[in-house]
């Protein structure tokens, strides 16, 4: 199986090399462990292949996204500038949707599903895929179709049939909420934990490849800092 760069030198041979080409790829992890970060790495590195991206962004705003990845020295605009990495932003598209819809006494059942369109056409000639988050996507409050798995499945099978690798980021706590609803869909999973010192009371990121189809795991926690210039594997 073809692989491909996690952007992370020191990561891709707990990978089997990199991400399985193609695949879908969930990392989960508290607030603060880094997912985003993660996610920062492979675009840019990616793109700066020349690959090009796609970016669907469903928490937080752009230009926070953006501001952090030029502070790690893995500036994303200038890929957003010259088209090599969209953009699909749900988060700010649902603020005004939320609001034309109240004004207009109309539901949101139209927009979420031309979303899953607008979705479909993006990637047709995209070849790396980033969704932050996935738990904000399939929030179940106020959205159409109750059942996460409904939500995500769709997504998940557009973007493999047009040969994405792509990562899904989630919240442990939404992952939880969730039941884990996505574990059963993605080719491979890594989890991002933080593990307090109980003498110094210092936290320390760890990682787990906890699913990865086509590889052989060694099923070890591997230690990690964030540092100014990203993820660091220790």
């Amino acid at each position: 199986m073809e692989r491909i760069t996690s952007g992370i030198e020191d990561l891709n041979p707990y990978l089997g090399g990199g991400y399985p080409e193609g695949k879908g790829i969930l990392i989960t992890g508290p607030t603060g462990s880094g997912k985003t970060i993660f996610g920062i790495h492979f675009l840019y590195s990616n793109c700066s292949a020349g690959k090009k991206g796609l970016l669907i962004l469903t928490r937080g705003l752009l230009e926070d996204l953006i501001l952090q990845s030029k502070d790690l020295g893995m500036d994303l605009e200038p890929f957003i500038d010259s088209g090599t990495l969209v953009v699909e932003n749900v988060f700010e598209n649902r603020i005004r949707e939320t609001i034309s819809s109240s004004r207009l006494g109309k539901g949101l059942e139209i927009r979420e599903k031309d979303r899953i369109s607008q979705i479909k056409i993006l990637s047709k000639d995209v070849e790396v895929v980033v969704q932050d988050s996935l738990g904000a996507f399939t929030s179940t409050q106020g959205c159409v179709g109750g059942d996460p798995f409904k939500k995500f499945d769709p997504i998940y099978r557009i973007l493999a049939e047009h040969g994405c690798t792509s990562l899904f980021l989630m919240d442990d706590r939404a992952h939880r909420q969730l039941k884990g609803f996505a574990d059963y869909l993605v080719f491979g999973k890594i989890e991002l934990n933080l593990r307090e010192d109980a003498l110094s009371g210092k936290f320390s990121r760890y990682l787990s490849v906890a699913k990865m189809r086509a590889t052989e795991l060694s099923l070890e926690n591997v230690q990690f800092e964030l540092t100014s210039s990203g993820i660091r594997i220790k």
